[in-house]
């Protein structure tokens, strides 16, 4: 029996790029797919597989092309010849469920339904919308349509959370089974020994839907102290915005985040997303996280007024605005967090559990195929 693992690009040190190399190292034996890979911008851990690529490869090297040859690379996906294997695990966000020319069991481990078709308003600004998002608009209702089409091959989807599940029912009408990404604790949890700086923290691609401009704009009237490691489109325009309190690092090593977060006194998380690892990594290396309260995060992160009386991970604020984010960084720094129980929350979202699992879905359908 054969398994093939497919993932959308390998272009950016990302969260799905992350939860994939997982993947990669609980299956040595499977083939390992991707439309494009550029070993200078993806996780280092790479490097020690074969990454097996499209023709696109040659083309596109970075994130932002890869969004723009959204269309073209779906149809590339589509037409890739996977008829060698029997059981084929993909990893997506966009373009890996394409996936279409084999007889294969397909299982689909879904991170979101493709946001430029189907949560447009947010991942595209409107007002700001440049020629790729005026050719995503006049296209949208083809591009929807195939969505659609991809999404009804997959034989069998895993979300990444409940927010996924009920987004995969939304829009795409199939049900799915829930499976948390993990984070690996062991690593992260050697921030937890660093001194604190005082600093505040944010992680993650600078991209307009991510939602950093208003975080600049509150720590602006705060006067406090954060840090923003990162890099992305959006990055000369919030440099430009920041006053001289706020600090951008640009892309770090692994090494260096795991330092950056157990220095932080707090991160901060913007956007409304079906998950965010970025809290339970922080978590992990005894660092609480004042976050937008919406989406994945309710569901990964503990606040403090939690029912249960379990103690707190976070502190949550439910407005994308300055004044919601300045009110949380406000409570936050009348509270006390235990690092000991930010390390215990996180550790449930270990490795070896989503390996197990994972390992024992592709195995019952694998089996099924005998």
């Amino acid at each position: 029996m054969k398994l093939a693992l497919i993932q959308d690009q390998l272009l950016t040190e990302a969260g799905s790029e992350r939860v994939f190399l997982y993947m990669a190292q609980e299956f040595p034996e499977a083939d390992i797919f991707t439309l494009a890979y550029n070993p200078q911008a993806s996780w280092p851990e790479f490097k020690s597989f074969h990454i097996r690529t499209s023709w696109l490869n040659g083309w596109i090297q970075n994130h932002d092309r890869f969004k723009s040859a959204f269309p073209l690379a779906t149809y590339v996906m589509q037409n890739w010849d996977f008829n060698a294997y029997d059981v084929i695990l993909t990893s997506s966000a966009t373009t890996a469920k394409y996936v279409r020319n084999h007889r294969a069991r397909h299982i689909c481990y879904c991170y979101y339904p493709t946001r430029a078709i189907w949560t447009r308003g947010k991942y595209f600004d409107g007002a700001k919308a440049g020629l790729r998002e005026a050719m995503f608009d006049l296209a949208y209702a083809a591009l929807r349509r195939r969505d659609l089409e991809a999404a009804r091959r997959v034989d069998r989807f895993i979300a990444i959370s409940q927010s996924t599940r009920e987004a995969i029912r939304r829009f795409y009408g199939r049900d799915s089974e829930v499976l948390f990404a993990p984070i690996d604790v062991e690593r992260f949890a050697r921030g937890a020994a660093i001194v604190k700086n005082g600093r505040y923290l944010m992680v993650g691609r600078l991209e307009r839907w991510k939602r950093t401009d208003y975080a600049i704009e509150a720590f602006n009237r705060l006067g406090l102290p954060l840090d923003v490691i990162g890099t992305g489109p959006e990055e000369e325009s919030l440099r430009a915005a920041a006053k001289n309190n706020i600090r951008f690092l640009g892309r770090i090593d692994d090494e260096g985040l795991i330092k950056a977060y157990g220095a932080a006194r707090a991160v901060i998380f913007t956007p409304e997303l079906e998950y965010g690892l970025v809290p339970l990594e922080a978590a992990a290396a005894g660092t609480p996280t004042i976050a937008l309260g919406k989406g994945g995060v309710l569901e990964t992160m503990i606040g403090p007024d939690d029912t249960a009386g379990r103690a707190p991970a976070a502190v949550f604020f439910m407005e994308q605005t300055p004044e919601a984010l300045i009110a949380a960084v406000r409570r936050f720094e009348g509270m006390v967090f235990r690092g000991k129980d930010l390390l215990a929350h996180a550790a449930s979202f270990g490795i070896p559990e989503f390996r197990r699992k994972l390992r024992a879905i592709v195995a019952g359908d694998m089996a099924s195929r005998l």
